[in-house]
């Protein structure tokens, strides 16, 4: 992949420098080219992937403010680096400028008598610089980005029924007013930062997830092949995904736009759920402010409580530790369960976020001692425990035992093991996503390749919610990962429909 790089910036270096004759303007063209490169190279280094559409329109203020903490190294470094190549070009630019003058009538009278042979060795560049950009999956990825821009402009001017008949939806997608639903059994979601089915079926980590492997153990469904796709692949994103069963496609600056939805028509399990007097209730240990995850979870019927509700609190720089937040759930949980509701208890924990995870201190008395302490490893530990400890509390509940109880991940881990070390541990193996659940479930095997937009269904199922709303392939037939990738367009433009931004 460097090599792929390296050919982006070498066709930019021969355009600004050798080919355009305007040198000023070669100098702008040389540092364009070293931003866009920086830009992939910093995708490649800290995602795995080159630059696309999804990602360049989610670099904002938000993204911008927590590098500094998650990815420190890349942002200084590559703060330091800006800063040097700018000054280095501003430098060349100045001294171009102040020669100008001169260069001109001395250089016409050489370009006058050379004149041929320049032109062949211009156009010979340019020809080098073409197949430079052309072999190059950098220069294709920025390609990609400006056709998929294009794409979404023409896609704005549909309506939400023309890009549903577009999308080959089956049936009316029924706004979520018109759902109709009859309560089922009360329900508990975990979602877990970070969470791979990897720590499960990998003996590199059996002292860190004894619980969880244990649940297994007792009867609980583990789903093996649950992807991580496009469109799911954040936090925020993922939480709208799993909710709607939709890509969290949504333009530019998208996880900003989360924070201006004042009203939704997406249609969410947690909607089929207050449709059928469902009381949901989202506690979360980190900023439900960050990237607007508060606010859209608030449209789909949650009534949301952060890491600001919990109380005596050890602060992290996301919030507050998973040991606060599962405090906080067990004293929601007594209070709901004796309560005349249904009702929907979500929790979102933070600590096993990359790169190395945030330790609690507090933890080292319930952790394998094998576990070395402030590491990754402690992290994921602390959270199997947590985990662990807190299905045993619902279970000891009135009725704990009939309640449906889901454990996911929201994403794969991020990064690579260079920045974030315990990838290493995974040998390799296939990434797949968590999903465990006390219940069977009826609709997929255990086998069976799941993805975000099948968790809607799965979790209406084993709630035993019965409801007239569509998800996922219900709705679109063809619903699968080449079908989402090659229709982002269309999904961006009807999700920014159904949420007031269009």
């Amino acid at each position: 992949m460097m090599i792929d790089i390296i050919l982006f910036y070498i066709a930019f270096l021969i355009l600004g420098w050798c080919v355009v004759p305007n040198k000023k303007l070669g100098v702008a063209i040389s540092f364009v080219g070293f931003v866009l490169t920086s830009i992939d190279f910093l995708c490649l280094q800290i995602m795995g992937q080159h630059i696309d559409y999804t990602t360049i329109t989610r670099i904002d203020g938000t993204m911008l403010a927590m590098a500094p903490q998650v990815t420190p190294a890349y942002f200084y470094g590559g703060v330091g680096m800006f800063l040097l190549v700018a000054a280095l070009h501003w430098l060349a630019y100045k001294r171009l400028a102040s020669n100008a003058a001169s260069e001109v009538s001395a250089d016409n009278v050489a370009q006058n008598k050379t004149t041929p042979k320049n032109k062949t060795i211009s156009y010979g560049l340019a020809v080098l610089a073409v197949i430079c950009l052309f072999f190059s999956e950098t220069g294709t990825a920025y390609k990609n980005i400006l056709l998929s821009a294009k794409e979404m402009k023409q896609s704005f001017s549909m309506s939400s029924e023309q890009i549903l008949s577009k999308l080959g939806a089956q049936g009316e997608y029924l706004a979520p007013d018109k759902v109709v639903a009859q309560k089922g059994k009360n329900l508990v979601v975990i979602y877990c930062e970070s969470l791979e089915a990897n720590f499960l079926q990998n003996k590199n980590f059996a002292d860190e997830v004894p619980n969880l492997s244990n649940l297994v153990a007792q009867g609980w469904r583990s789903h093996t092949n649950y992807k991580c796709l496009d469109g799911a692949d954040w936090t925020v994103g993922a939480l709208y995904a799993t909710q709607t069963g939709l890509p969290a496609y949504l333009g530019a600056n998208s996880d900003t736009l989360f924070g201006g939805v004042r009203q939704s028509d997406a249609v969410s399990y947690a909607g089929v759920l207050k449709q059928a007097g469902y009381r949901n209730l989202l506690l979360s240990n980190g900023d439900m402010n960050f990237a607007g995850s508060g606010n859209i979870m608030s449209c789909f019927g949650y009534e949301v409580k952060g890491h600001d509700k919990c109380q005596d609190a050890v602060k992290t720089v996301w919030g507050v530790h998973d040991y606060d937040l599962f405090r906080m759930a067990k004293a929601e949980y007594t209070k709901l369960v004796q309560g005349s509701e249904p009702f929907n208890l979500t929790l979102l924990t933070v600590d096993t976020h990359f790169p190395k995870g945030v330790p609690d201190k507090r933890m080292r008395p319930y952790v394998n001692a094998n576990v070395p302490d402030g590491t990754h490893e402690f992290a994921l530990a602390s959270l199997d425990y947590l985990l662990g400890d807190f299905v045993n509390f619902v279970e000891a509940q009135p009725n704990g035992k009939e309640t449906v109880i889901v454990i996911l991940g929201d994403h794969l881990l991020m990064g690579d093991f260079r920045h974030t070390p315990i990838i290493k541990k995974f040998d390799n193996k296939p990434r797949r996503v968590a999903l465990l659940t006390n219940k069977a479930n009826v609709t997929f095997g255990e086998a069976e390749e799941l993805a975000y937009y099948d968790v809607p269904q799965i979790i209406l199922n084993l709630a035993e919610v019965k409801h007239n709303a569509k998800f996922s392939k219900e709705l679109f037939p063809q619903m699968g990962e080449k079908f989402v990738v090659g229709n982002k367009e269309l999904f961006t433009s009807l999700n920014l429909k159904l949420n007031g931004m269009r």
